[in-house]
């Protein structure tokens, strides 16, 4: 956790170590591997059914996909030197999803989410499969990063911080407007100018990690801004 004075943390495994760690096996490779399946189970399902399989169709192929991460050694084919995970990713789907093989039974996890199949269905039906796939990497890289900023700043100074940007992205989202300011201040009982102050600082921390869980990606820390532009396209911004 960290105080109010320090940097993000250390405790958010990459995705480079996660599959190092995925390749030594054992328990602690096979937490490391079914972290990896959780975190880019979206991008997947969206690739998917992007390329014509229904829900059902989509699901099945995609818990196999990951069963068979999790039963075999194909991990054991990533070099990090190549680049980064996500084009990994997305060509070894590419080629799975092409040869639409039928869910054999095998230990499956069960990764299915309500909202994930609800936010697909508004998705533009004439996006590309790799289009979707990245968007919803981008999407799925914006969660983790707020995710970890929850964790690693609460019980600190920024707690308020966060708080009130979390409070302001949900009303944004859910009225489409921009939420009074006023209202935000009566509801955490501090000043306007505290609000505006919070919500300023919240964003730049918010970069932050953005910025990390981004990098954690890339071979070379370099194509950090390469890559962020990248999320910003997928994301329509």
């Amino acid at each position: 956790m960290l105080d109010s004075g320090s940097g993000p943390s250390q405790m958010h495994t990459t995705a480079w170590s996660m599959v190092i760690g995925a390749q030594q096996g054992g328990e602690e490779g096979r937490k490391c591997l079914e972290r990896l399946c959780k975190n880019y189970w979206k991008p997947a399902y969206y690739y998917a059914r992007r390329r014509g399989m229904d829900h059902h169709g989509a699901s099945d192929c995609i818990q196999e996909f990951f069963a068979r991460m999790l039963a075999g050694d194909w991990l054991g084919t990533v070099d990090k030197e190549r680049g980064s995970f996500r084009g990994w990713l997305l060509t070894a789907l590419r080629r799975w999803v092409s040869r639409s093989r039928t869910a054999t039974g095998m230990d499956r996890m069960t990764l299915v989410d309500d909202r994930i199949v609800h936010a697909y269905e508004q998705e533009d039906e004439r996006t590309s499969p790799e289009e979707l796939f990245n968007k919803a990497w981008a999407n799925s890289c914006l969660d983790e990063a707020m995710e970890l900023m929850v964790v690693e700043q609460k019980g600190t100074s920024k707690e308020r911080q966060v708080n009130v940007f979390i409070e302001f992205l949900n009303i944004t989202a859910q009225s489409d407007s921009t939420p009074s300011y006023d209202d935000l201040s009566e509801k955490f009982g501090v000043p306007v100018t505290t609000i505006t102050n919070d919500l300023h600082r919240a964003r730049s921390l918010f970069r932050t990690y953005l910025e990390r869980v981004v990098k954690d990606t890339l071979n070379n820390p370099q194509d950090i801004e390469q890559e962020l532009y990248a999320l910003r396209q997928y994301l329509g911004h």
